[in-house]
């Protein structure tokens, strides 16, 4: 009976072993499939299992290192995978993929030496698989020094995931955004998407398909918080459907489609409450080669994209074209102070017309892409400026907007550790540029024909040179327009509705220093209609915002800057104890109301690195600004931005009473438009952007 019992046993185990090979083998064939697939979080849990269960397979183990590479919620364990293979294999691509596990976790320096060690055993006997690797490793050591230069000069960011309703637990990306940010429009990929599990032909798979992008909208709500998205039917396809770039009124969407093909750039209109048809670009834009990405200027005149043509400077070039008799005409590469060896994308024209936002992997990038900016000065683009840590890490980022004022960003992710409801989320950062704020005049509000929302074209002239801009259209179904107009000229604004008399107005921002919003209905009536409304000019809406008290800017330090004393204050901070915020967030210090809560509620707040000064001018011609009824507080600092704009500040405290006091003293004196502006560290905040980092009471992302 005991023989019996044993041999059962024996051939029940045997029975096991067996179908755990079959098991193993099930697993290794769906952990290839993955892993080719580039699907590296499924290939990261089923090489998981089978390392696992097979420690000594050092191809299991490799494969799942690799994967901790490209998949940033483990890239963590890169170090210790790659360290326990270096142990038993001694090759020089152990050094170079080991070096790539400290690049990724920001381990700058031990990334370089191991980067180097790998290029010395390669030496001279290079192969041809062999050269994209060095290539890599040579980036490497620069996107490292990239790294500790940029981490020393870390930026004071608050970034936050948009949450609910936008993100989901499946795939939400590249977003764009109207000026005002009253439309968000999206790439989803879930439950939700055309066609549901699409095969590679695109026909229904329940079982190995996948889903494809679609292009999601949402608008907001009264109290400022997103409404539920919806998809967008007329754009959507059971391909790739995404929406890469929107006009700043919110009117004309750009897409990027592709059915198994390279993928082109199409445009689409918004007419009333429905979206056109898109239609593909003209071939000055579209070519056989991938174009996937771009934005059009405020008024409608260039058109900024990135494309893989041949001929460019490196893999994936930026280019531009300007719209010539009603089409675009042939583009011209952005040249080499934009473009690199390597790839730019995702380019994003400011409202300003002036500001350039992109992602490149070279440049001062710390791995992968990283989002640069960078500004037009005499009809030529300056240095690209990274946009530095937080927002930039050692992943792709890419895909990045901000709103007219310049103060929120929106980007999407699939980072580590932030926050995240799915394999990619969609963010915002504050503040949205790290140097000179924007300055324009976002024109907005609705136009109203007998007290109905009405279409009707908005044509601008510049009166100094008489060049037209637009015209634009208000939304035949709300009556909706918005437009930005850029400082340093005077502008003529016609609004024709037919069967209305015409609506002239002009609005003269030429010696406009600071972004405003101007909110101004335009009303038409018929001669017979009743209970007409009375209107205020624009020109009025904006006197009296410019005549409110407390205005502050956003600077760059990276300027030579005029030495002056320090006046550093000796009264104590708030018991370290930090205010409570939260009514100021998102509020706009240009209302006094605003302004004498801030200093209620943080006269005394102070910070390790913070100091306030008092502006008291901005010029492009400085040489026009005197300043001797300001002697007795002593020399004024002088510093000369990018923007074109020289900036003028005096003395320096620690508190911002101290420095309302001192403000308040300098308006005595004469100098009415002096303001309060923070500088952290050497670098320049609005107070609004430290308000939304609760005065650096809160940890640094």
């Amino acid at each position: 009976m005991m023989q019996k019992l044993g041999i059962f046993l024996i051939m029940l185990m045997c029975l096991n072993i067996g179908s755990l090979t079959a098991q193993n083998k099930d697993i290794k064939e769906d952990a290839a499939y993955y892993f080719d697939g580039k699907d590296y979080k499924k290939a990261y849990e089923l090489y998981d299992k089978l390392s696992a269960q097979n420690p000594t397979n050092m191809e299991y183990k490799f494969r799942l290192g690799f994967c901790t590479l490209k998949y940033p919620d483990k890239k963590a364990r890169a170090i210790e995978l790659f360290t326990d293979i270096k142990k038993t294999d001694k090759s020089a691509d152990v050094d170079y993929y080991l070096a790539k596990a400290y690049h990724i976790n920001y381990k700058f320096d031990e990334a370089k030496i191991l980067y180097s060690q790998y290029l010395i055993k390669k030496g001279t006997k290079i192969t041809e698989d062999d050269k994209p690797l060095i290539e890599d490793a040579k980036l490497g050591i620069a996107n490292c020094n990239n790294g500790n230069e940029l981490i020393a000069k870390k930026i004071i960011a608050d970034i936050k995931n948009i949450g609910s309703p936008i993100n989901t637990e499946e795939l939400e990306a590249v977003p764009v955004i109207s000026a005002d940010e009253s439309i968000i429009i999206f790439s989803y990929a879930g439950k939700k998407s055309t066609g549901g599990l699409l095969n590679d032909a695109l026909k229904p798979d329940t079982e190995n398909g996948t889903y494809h992008e679609d292009i999601f909208m949402s608008t907001k709500a009264n109290d400022s918080t997103f409404n539920e998205p919806i998809g967008i039917a007329t754009l959507n396809t059971n391909g790739q459907d995404d929406a890469v770039a929107l006009s700043p009124d919110g009117s004309t969407l750009f897409t990027f489609v592709s059915n198994n093909d390279e993928g082109d750039l199409f445009i689409s209109t918004l007419k009333g409450s429905e979206w056109s048809k898109p239609e593909r670009l003209n071939k000055n834009i579209n070519t056989d080669a991938w174009e996937g990405s771009c934005s059009i200027s405020s008024d409608g005149r260039y058109l900024y994209f990135a494309s893989e043509k041949p001929g460019g400077l490196g893999g994936r070039d930026l280019y531009v074209s300007e719209k010539v008799n009603g089409d675009w005409a042939p583009a011209i590469n952005l040249g080499p102070t934009i473009n690199t060896q390597y790839n730019e994308d995702a380019p994003f024209i400011h409202p300003d017309g002036i500001t350039l936002f992109f992602s490149s992997e070279g440049h001062k990038s710390i791995g992968g892409y990283d989002i640069m900016y960078s500004i037009k000065q005499d009809n030529n683009w300056i240095e690209p400026l990274s946009m530095g840590i937080p927002l930039n890490t050692t992943e792709d980022d890419r895909y990045y907007v901000i709103n007219a004022q310049g103060d929120r960003g929106y980007f999407s992710s699939n980072r580590a550790g932030a926050g995240g409801k799915g394999n990619q989320d969609i963010y915002t950062v504050t503040p949205g540029i790290l140097g000179e704020r924007p300055i324009i005049a976002l024109l907005k509000g609705n136009v109203y024909a007998d007290d109905i929302p009405v279409e009707a074209k908005i044509e601008v002239t510049k009166k100094i040179t008489n060049d037209v801009i637009g015209p634009y259209y208000s939304n035949s179904k709300t009556g909706k327009y918005l437009m930005a107009l850029s400082p340093g000229n005077g502008y003529k604004i016609k609004i024709t509705i037919p069967g209305f008399d015409v609506i002239e107005e002009e609005l003269d921002i030429e010696k406009l220093q600071k972004f405003v919003e101007i909110k101004k209905d335009f009303y038409v009536y018929s001669p017979t209609y009743v209970n007409k409304k009375d209107q205020k000019s624009v020109k009025s809406i904006l006197d009296s915002l410019l005549g409110n008290i407390a205005s502050v800017e956003t600077f760059k330090n990276d300027v030579v800057q005029t030495p002056t004393t320090a006046v550093i204050s000796t009264s104590p901070c708030n018991g370290g104890v930090m205010p409570d915020f939260t009514p100021l967030k998102g509020k706009s210090l240009n209302e006094p109301a605003n302004y004498k809560k801030l200093l209620e509620i943080a006269e005394n707040t102070c910070a390790e690195g913070l100091i306030f000064k008092v502006q008291i001018a901005a010029y492009r011609n400085p040489e026009n600004y005197k300043y001797s009824h300001l002697s007795q507080f002593g020399k004024p600092e002088i510093i000369a931005y990018p923007d074109g704009i020289t900036r003028f500040t005096l003395l320096q405290f620690s508190t911002l009473k101290e420095a309302e006091k001192a403000r308040q003293k300098i308006i005595a004196k004469g100098q009415s438009d002096a303001w309060v502006t923070a500088v952290v560290n050497g670098k320049r905040y609005t107070l609004e952007e430290l308000i939304m980092v609760d005065f650096l009471g809160k940890s640094v992302n």
